[in-house]
């Protein structure tokens, strides 16, 4: 499987803010390039787990205080990262 251009700048993103340092240290050993192309295995499970750590934080922002517009885009980054993942995790699994 590929990341679409937006795919890749979420999950460099949700790596870059990732909680754990284990996450981070396995998705520096990949390079910086990891996601561009066709994802192995282990480069597809690193997103996965950098996206669900996205996806947490995001709902915890959706919790508190925020304004429509904010809750609003917040609401459409979530569903962007669903996507994101059960096309990760199907492609996944058939491999």
């Amino acid at each position: 499987m590929k990341l679409s251009p937006k795919a890749q700048l979420f999950v460099q993103r949700a790596v870059a803010e990732a909680a754990s340092d284990r996450l981070k240290i396995s998705a520096r050993r990949l390079g910086a390039d990891a996601w561009s192309g066709e994802l192995s295995v282990e480069v597809g499970r690193i997103a996965i787990a950098a996206l669900d750590d996205c996806r947490k934080q995001i709902r915890l922002r959706l919790a508190g205080s925020l304004t429509d517009e904010e809750a609003a885009e917040l609401s459409n980054d979530l569903g962007f990262i669903e996507a994101v993942c059960s096309d990760l995790a199907h492609s996944l699994e058939s491999s």
